[in-house]
């Protein structure tokens, strides 16, 4: 009874999970990212963040602020602080910068199933 309890719990939870807006991972073996963001209808930024996954990381934005009906333009961007690292032989200058994407449509439509009308009958 209680498996089933936090079977139930577990997936009441995951359906009400806010959506989440994704970049392709970036690669280990490259240049990776150590801050993402993202706007919504050019607003300010909102912090997102940056899962490790196999051989990277993936920037990973929760749209859970998003809560009225209606198409959003998103624009993602990441970014890397400039570091200078010095070692016995030499120096590596990493400039840093940021990059981002083309703005990208989400739609969020209103209300998922419309309210029942009731009645008795015989």
């Amino acid at each position: 009874m209680m498996r089933a309890l936090l079977i139930a719990t577990a997936m009441i939870g995951s359906a009400h999970a806010a959506p989440f807006l994704y970049a392709d991972p970036y690669p280990a073996t490259g240049t990776q990212p150590d801050a993402a963001s993202f706007t919504i209808n050019g607003g300010s930024p909102i912090a997102c963040q940056l899962v490790s996954v196999t051989g990277g990381l993936q920037p990973k934005c929760d749209l859970a602020s998003i809560t009225t009906a209606g198409t959003y333009t998103l624009v993602m961007t990441v970014s890397k602080a400039p570091s200078i690292t010095n070692t016995s032989t030499g120096a590596t200058n990493d400039p840093g910068g940021s990059a981002s994407s083309p703005p990208f449509a989400y739609v969020l439509r209103a209300g998922g199933v419309p309210t029942p009308t009731l009645r008795v009958g015989p």
